[in-house]
């Protein structure tokens, strides 16, 4: 009997500490351009794991000629552009509102620093089963066309985290949840992974189903379109696994068998 509690305590205690990775995987965190298999896409795919969320106002019917270029899906970029972004790999590739920028002036895509592009990935920690106040992710981003925020010289493009009430919630994550030293990198910093990585901790993860917004500035130019892009890589990301509903069970057992033991000494 001593065994199997001490067995049945040792097992919760190693379950409850274990730590999952949610890198890549099904309702987890995605680096850009990647398919569910987390192979890189073909140029001019959607990704589905990211979604551009429009400003206000684009959204009437018909929309604005200033609101071309906004979602709702990221695309995979083909090229990318000229050498200046950094090349894709098999680990991540370049998302953005349209496919083809290599003659981005062909193309239109929205401008203005006031209104920025919104790429936002959705973490349903209740499907991973993981606990969301003990995640944390590591990753790499880079933007394009302007790091820095026309309107705004001291604000560049950047991460937020907030919570949603549901998966349909197109609202961008407000202000107050900017992540801490989030800014991005530069488009034509090379190679990739030499851009530092970006941490966002457990303090950030407040509810099982938490939004995370890159938001990215574009500059308005009067000549044409910008290119506009973002890239993402996860290091890494990890949160303590939720125990399966029968090693509750096995510890109630061990409970109740300690019980037992220290009745009959």
């Amino acid at each position: 009997m001593r065994s199997f509690v001490l067995s049945s305590l040792v097992l919760l205690c190693a379950v409850a500490a274990h730590a999952v990775s949610f890198k890549n995987t099904a309702n987890g965190v995605w680096s850009t351009g990647l398919d569910a298999s987390a192979v890189v896409l073909t140029g001019n795919t959607a990704d589905s794991h990211y979604f551009l969320i429009q400003p206000a106002g684009c959204n009437a019917v018909p929309a604005p000629a200033a609101c071309t270029g906004f979602g709702p899906n990221a695309i995979t970029v083909v090229g990318p552009p000229g050498t200046l972004w950094s090349a894709n790999d098999a680990s991540s590739a370049w998302v953005g509102p349209i496919g083809n920028q290599t003659n981005v002036q062909n193309n239109t895509i929205y401008n203005n620093s006031s209104d920025p592009y919104v790429y936002r990935m959705i973490v349903d920690f209740a499907a991973l089963h993981l606990y969301a106040t003990t995640a944390n992710i590591s990753l790499r981003v880079l933007s394009d066309n302007n790091v820095n925020n026309v309107g705004n010289a001291t604000d560049q493009s950047h991460i937020r985290v907030c919570a949603i009430g549901d998966s349909s919630n197109r609202t961008p994550c407000g202000a107050s949840s900017r992540v801490t030293g989030s800014a991005t990198g530069a488009e034509n910093t090379n190679p990739f992974s030499s851009q530092a990585a970006i941490d966002i901790s457990s303090s950030y993860f407040t509810a099982s189903l938490m939004a995370i917004d890159f938001v990215v500035y574009n500059s308005p130019i009067a000549f044409g379109a910008n290119p506009s892009g973002l890239r993402v890589e996860v290091l890494s990301a990890t949160a303590d696994a939720v125990p399966e509903p029968m090693t509750f069970a096995l510890m109630g057992m061990g409970l109740a068998g300690l019980g037992l033991l220290a009745r009959r000494k």
